[in-house]
């Protein structure tokens, strides 16, 4: 049975409380939670594993400054271990919601807010939150691309030193890249006018640059 889009976003938002904020001993229950949202939301494994490839090197990057300037090894393990279990959670609600239906789910739990605000909060967070998950995706089509180009320019990944060399060689590009996308984004919602004079345009959907599967 297929769990309401409303439901979903609900378990994610606890979900991401509990791995921030629980203490490091009780991560493992945070893991196992996150190992229970995935079966419930019926994402599949072999796809969320590709998904979390790309974000390994940052994450690993990420901790690993963590560690050097802290000097804390366990804190920034612990750390990297939470930015992991966001990053799947995230990728579990991203592959088995469409777009429009979790627009339509946060736009429709933030009408109350609406009403009092007087302006269109819910479409404008539901919009953010479906171009953030958007980029999801992208960033492992991104990556698979920009490293097969790399291999073919000769780029090897053998070796610390060269895995380093690699991780930069990637990097570097993928940023760039995914900067370029939003900006694409950012003009195309300009182009459709939107947010002026309370227009939804939902009747056209802008191009993420997402392919189709």
């Amino acid at each position: 049975m297929k769990a309401p889009a409303w439901i979903k976003l609900l378990a994610l938002a606890t979900l991401s409380v509990m791995v921030v904020c629980l203490p490091q001993q009780w991560l493992p229950a945070a893991a196992l939670a996150v190992a229970a949202f995935i079966a419930v939301t019926g994402a599949h494994l072999v796809r969320l594993y590709r998904m979390f490839l790309p974000a390994l090197p940052f994450i690993i990057i990420l901790s690993s400054l963590q560690a050097l300037l802290q000097g804390d090894i366990m804190l920034a393990a612990s750390s990297a271990f939470r930015m992991a279990l966001l990053y799947i959670s995230g990728s579990a609600v991203s592959v088995t919601m469409g777009e429009a239906e979790l627009a339509g789910a946060i736009e429709g739990a933030l009408n109350p807010l609406d009403r009092l605000a007087g302006w269109s909060i819910g479409r404008d967070i539901s919009t953010m939150v479906t171009l953030a998950l958007a980029f999801i995706p992208m960033v492992g089509e991104e990556y698979r691309s920009i490293k097969m180009a790399q291999e073919a320019r000769g780029v090897r990944y053998g070796g610390p030193l060269k895995k380093l060399r690699g991780i930069q060689a990637i990097a570097v590009p993928l940023l760039y890249s995914l900067s370029r996308r939003a900006d694409d984004i950012a003009l195309a919602m300009e182009a459709r006018c939107y947010g002026i004079n309370g227009h939804k345009n939902r009747g056209a959907p802008i191009n993420t640059g997402r392919s189709k599967h």
